[in-house]
């Protein structure tokens, strides 16, 4: 059996007109990932629907610091119920891959710098806990960036206090990680009521998750970026008294348009 399909990467995301790793995963540079982080749950998902991705977001986690935004390329794993069969040549095929450790550290030991850990855990928690401190401790070290987890964790209280780190998950419990197996890395991953594509973008925010197409990337951070000079003329109007409120909540006039082309024109001065 194979745990990774780069090829089925490479067939899916065809849209994808830039670099990719050995693994078939598009590569999103790091500077649109760096602007993402200002881009709010909404305005994602909004770019996302706009173009016919309607599951792209997925609600309804705890998460461990609602105040950090976590941005990061995404690497999944998917886990079912244990089976024996399937858990003995997982085993094997773990063994002739010399992969070292539980089936839960080898998807960690793929993560490279900006990643973000996706873990499809069919939301256990009980005896689902994928990470403890541990563990955590070399996601941050490997991506520098968080996970999100649809099962578990163990050992918050020390993963708490991780710095620039966060964790999107379902629960916490003490159990450790059991009656599970990994049966695929890098493969297209359900996340609640999204679906999750390796290479996809994901955006963590105190909304929520969304896990954006890759080639839709920079046009989520140019729409975003738009969005907000706008709104910063808009707001800047109303206090300056020129503008209603309402003249500014609603499509803008021709005067209005060019008012603010004149304003982001003398702003780049």
């Amino acid at each position: 059996m194979n745990l990774t399909s780069p090829e089925m990467i490479r067939a899916v995301t065809q849209k994808w007109n830039g670099d990719r790793d050995s693994r078939g995963r598009p590569l999103v540079p790091d500077d649109i990932l760096e602007r993402m982080k200002l881009v709010t749950s909404e305005e994602a998902w909004g770019t996302c629907k706009r173009n016919g991705y309607s599951f792209q977001f997925a609600g309804d986690w705890m998460n461990l610091h609602p105040e950090r935004v976590v941005v990061g390329r995404a690497v999944t794993c998917r886990w079912v119920p244990r089976r024996p069969d399937v858990h003995d040549s997982i085993d094997r095929q773990g063994e002739e891959d010399d992969r070292v450790g539980f089936q839960n550290s080898w998807v960690i030991d793929e993560l490279e710098t900006n990643d973000l850990i996706v873990v499809d855990l069919f939301g256990k928690v009980f005896n689902g806990t994928f990470a403890g401190d541990n563990l955590a401790t070399a996601i941050k070290s490997r991506s520098g960036t968080g996970m999100v987890i649809d099962g578990g964790i163990r050992d918050t209280q020390r993963i708490l206090e991780m710095d620039e780190f966060n964790a999107f998950i379902r629960g916490v419990d003490p159990s450790a990680i059991l009656d599970v197996s990994m049966v695929e890395i890098n493969g297209i991953t359900r996340i609640g009521e999204a679906t999750c594509v390796p290479g996809d973008v994901v955006l963590g925010t105190s909304t929520g998750v969304t896990f954006i197409p890759p080639h839709l990337a920079e046009t989520v951070v140019e729409r975003s970026e738009a969005i907000r000079l706008k709104d910063e003329f808009g707001q800047q109007r109303i206090r300056e008294g020129v503008y209603t409120p309402g003249e500014v909540d609603r499509p803008f006039s021709e005067a209005m348009d060019k008012d603010f082309e004149e304003w982001k024109a003398n702003r780049l001065k």
